[in-house]
């Protein structure tokens, strides 16, 4: 079962179960010391599966060759609240005191491999200082996002004042752990089209659905599908990495799909959803029922309404066949992208070595504005200026011209012509949602999918999550947004798999993203939209700062450049509830380093 498939085809599924890591560490051991039977729920019929039935390899340490115990410190060398990183001989683990104990785990976060050493650590978790991921130190799960796998935990003894830690080879070198997961136990009570979940996109929110129900051993059938060719990727790279092919970028492997029984349709599209019968019909007129719907959609790219719009080699990038067919496009030609949205700044950004030349169209006066305000906008614009991107701000886009159907000209409606081998448009998106219109599933004005704290609909059974939705943000007083980063697809779809197993978990996280340009990064945590005001800290013309967004006296989101982890310190503030007030990010710059900063390290009021 599971992997990838155009078409639903007869498959032979055998019984079999793997114990997740959270039940098994539950009932491994009932008061008499005997094993203790795990129960499953498969439509309503529970069924009792023992242990000894499924033996489980408990012990992580298992081979002996696979083994290595050395001494890193001694127990006085840490305070408490102290992270260090220490070298067992065939790797690296990171160790760290909190509350008089000592927890000792990967060092390298799995999303992209920052240093974790360099993070923030906070009650009980480390936050990653790139982007934003959260691990817990006692099981080195993760807790939240961007990436899917947790860190490997390892053994910790004092002995002599000397503190011992004993790991796996292997785990060190891999820096990486996937959670236990439950693979489906029969498909009896199901034909080939009927599904007890059904996933619609296969994104991040799709995938982080699909991986939070093994996990929290879901035993029936999950199917995902996709208007994609490809198993589901790591999307923010197509801008980021242009040339990627997908096999690189792919977020699991073909084996993993198929190992715990997740089944992927590519190439599927769902036309409509009839709601009162839980059926889900496909374009080309298949039909599959279900018992739980996710919707996870994700946005359609805007398309240009100019004259000439239809020319060969304009493009909106939304696969790795897109990305790769730019930069091949570009190399050594000019390049026109319309639009300094992140995807447009990106692209400007890996193309400005390759290319002849690089022109950049935008309706507003300076790029981000809207997001990171004029000045740290402006500062963007210099750097991007200083890499031989030619900016046209304040204008539109009124005909592509071709020679021989392919693009020669873009021209402006200021008048202005340029020359153009290929253009790249970045305007906006908008949600793809138009195949729900008849649903009877709540949807705004603007197409986006109403959901509440658990990523429900206003349907029973059926949930949305990712770029598609409107939620709830607890940091913003429980008001109504959208928002299409990364991380927080991830999140929907972990929220959304929960509820759908009737956990009752609201939503509760610091929206966290980033850009990469010019090898520098931009890290981001809150949620600014309508901030009136913009305290900076930091040289912006060396691009290394910290701009705070304020809403009346209140900050509700940062910025920074070059000042990690300050972003990922902020952003583990806001978790907590706690509120950081303008006069308080006032007073630190006007002090810098010598000011008051207790409203950034948790000891104020």
């Amino acid at each position: 079962m599971g992997g990838c498939f155009s078409k639903p085809k007869p498959v032979e599924v055998k019984i079999e179960v793997v114990i997740p890591e959270k039940e098994r560490s539950k009932e491994e051991m009932s008061p008499n010391g005997k094993a203790s039977p795990l129960i499953y729920k498969v439509n309503g019929t529970a069924r009792h599966y023992h242990l000894e039935e499924h033996p489980i390899a408990s012990n992580p340490y298992h081979n002996p060759k696979d083994v290595v115990e050395a001494s890193v410190c001694h127990v006085k060398d840490l305070e408490n609240g102290q992270m260090r990183e220490v070298d067992l001989g065939c790797g690296k683990a990171l160790l760290i005191k909190e509350s008089g104990e000592f927890y000792a785990m990967g060092h390298k976060c799995p999303h992209y491999g920052s240093p974790l050493v360099k993070g923030v650590l906070s009650k009980g978790r480390v936050r990653c200082p790139w982007h934003g991921a959260c691990f817990n130190i006692s099981t080195g799960d993760i807790e939240d996002f961007p990436g899917l796998d947790s860190l490997p935990r390892f053994q910790v003894k004092i002995e002599k004042e000397k503190v011992y830690i004993r790991a796996s080879k292997q785990a060190l070198q891999t820096q990486r752990r996937t959670k236990m997961m439950a693979k489906c136990i029969s498909l009896s009570n199901y034909n080939l089209s009927s599904t007890n979940v059904l996933i619609i996109g296969a994104g991040a929110a799709g995938l982080v659905c699909a991986e939070t129900l093994r996990q929290e051993g879901f035993s029936d059938r999950i199917v995902m599908c996709t208007m994609d060719r490809h198993l589901p990727y790591d999307r923010p790279k197509l801008s980021k990495s242009m040339d990627s092919h997908p096999e690189q970028i792919a977020l699991r492997p073909k084996e993993f799909f198929r190992t715990y029984d997740i089944e992927v349709l590519t190439e599927m599209q769902v036309a409509a959803v009839d709601i009162k019968n839980k059926i889900a019909v496909f374009k080309d007129g298949f039909k599959m029922e279900y018992n739980k719907l996710l919707i996870a959609t994700g946005n359609t790219p805007k398309a240009l309404s100019c004259k000439g719009k239809e020319v060969e080699n304009v493009f909106n990038i939304r696969t790795p066949e897109d990305a790769n067919r730019v930069v091949k496009l570009a190399t050594s030609k000019n390049v026109v992208i319309v639009g300094a949205s992140f995807l447009g700044m990106e692209v400007a950004a890996y193309l400005a070595e390759r290319a002849h030349s690089v022109s950049l169209v935008e309706l507003e006066e300076v790029p981000f504005k809207k997001f990171f305000g004029e000045r740290v906008g402006r500062a963007v614009m210099k750097m991007f200026e200083n890499h031989r991107v030619k900016f046209y701000m304040q204008t539109e886009v009124s005909e592509l011209r071709e020679q021989e159907n392919k693009l020669k000209e873009v021209v402006l409606k200021s008048g202005k012509v340029l020359r153009a081998d290929v253009c790249v448009v970045g305007i906006g998106a908008v949600p793809a949602t138009g195949f729900l219109k008849q649903s009877g599933i709540n949807i705004d004005s603007k197409g986006f999918i109403v959901v509440n704290k658990m990523m429900q609909t206003n349907i029973p059974g059926v949930f949305a999550a990712g770029d598609t939705v409107m939620f709830p943000l607890a940091l913003r007083n429980n008001k109504k947004v959208n928002v299409p980063h990364w991380q927080m697809a991830h999140m929907h779809g972990r929220i959304a798999a929960l509820n759908m197993l009737a956990h009752g978990t609201e939503i509760s996280t610091i929206p966290y993203l980033w850009t990469a340009m010019f090898g520098k990064s931009i890290r981001y945590a809150g949620h600014g939209e309508g901030f009136d005001d913009v305290v900076i800290q930091g040289d912006l013309d060396e691009l290394k700062f910290v701009a705070f967004y304020t809403k009346s006296d209140e900050v509700v989101a940062v910025a920074s450049m070059n000042y990690d982890p300050i972003v990922s310190k902020v952003a583990e503030v806001l978790a907590a509830g706690r509120t950081i007030r303008k006069r308080d990010v006032e007073l630190f710059v006007r002090h810098g380093k010598t000011g008051d900063m207790s409203w950034l390290t948790g000891k104020g009021s």
